[in-house]
């Protein structure tokens, strides 16, 4: 008995998504990996050394690019977040970007072009 066009599209679906790699699996790799790949970083090692020794080894299975959207991601996005010690703000060590907040919030003269809906009579010829 033939099958119908449903069933058979229902396999190829089927056999389809098998194929195609999920991207959660390429982040969960990463993770596993991402306390090496920081040590690497910090050791002075190329991101692309890096990645071509975890490729090859069979720990990362995904693309370069990959790869660099992850260390982007979980580890200089997350160490620009932390931040060095100094920069952190303290009652004793205000930063300047303390004190600038402080100056922002003081009203200031606005400059620049204000539009007024009703004409003066100087301004009117």
């Amino acid at each position: 008995m033939a099958k119908t066009y449903t069933e058979e599209l229902a396999e190829w679906v089927k056999k389809r998504k098998e194929k195609r790699p999920r991207q959660d699996l390429a982040a969960v790799a990463f993770m596993a990996v991402r306390e090496d790949v920081k040590a690497a970083i910090e050791a002075g090692y190329a991101q692309k050394t890096i990645w071509a020794h975890l490729h090859e080894i069979g720990k990362i299975p995904y693309r370069y690019e990959t790869f660099l959207k992850h260390v982007r991601k979980h580890i200089k996005e997350a160490k620009r977040e932390e931040g060095p010690e100094s920069a952190k703000v303290t009652p004793d060590n205000p930063t300047k970007a303390a004190v600038g907040r402080e100056k922002d919030t003081k009203p200031t003269k606005k400059e620049g072009f204000t539009f007024d809906a009703t004409p003066k009579k100087e301004d009117l010829i």
